[in-house]
């Protein structure tokens, strides 16, 4: 009868952390707020990334989650410093694939990316701010 017991109180010690246990708020990802003019600039890498063979609308709806991770990473895991140099032209932030640039992202600080030719450079966030990393 004790060895009873005994098993509910150890389910019920159980039951009872896992209600105060998780591995992710599913409502989380509703924070990450998404600027519409870079989701449309930067929206043809996402695709890019998830058309081989499949439906990418379908794909997008099916996976909003999976979606606002990727389009904040190729949108929002960089930002241009305007004019760092005096030579060179403007750069074009939405031909930028960042994930090309991935080796120059550091752990702790933000890392500058010099394209020859251009006055802008692209300036990496540190690998510990990001939501996401392909």
């Amino acid at each position: 009868m004790k060895a009873k017991y005994r098993s509910y109180f150890f389910l019920g010690i159980l039951f009872t952390m896992s209600l105060f246990s998780f591995s992710q708020d599913p409502t989380d990802w509703t924070k990450i707020k998404l600027d519409p003019i870079k989701e449309k600039k930067f929206e043809t890498y996402v695709e890019y990334r998830h058309s081989a063979g499949t439906d990418y609308q379908k794909w997008k709806s099916e996976n909003k989650f999976q979606y606002i991770k990727e389009m904040w990473y190729f949108s929002e895991s960089f930002y241009i410093k305007r004019n760092y140099s005096n030579d060179g032209v403007s750069m074009n932030e939405e031909a930028i694939d960042i994930a090309r640039f991935e080796d120059n992202r550091k752990q702790n600080e933000e890392a500058l990316v010099i394209i020859p030719g251009f006055k802008d450079v692209i300036v990496l966030l540190p690998a510990n701010k990001l939501i996401y990393k392909p």
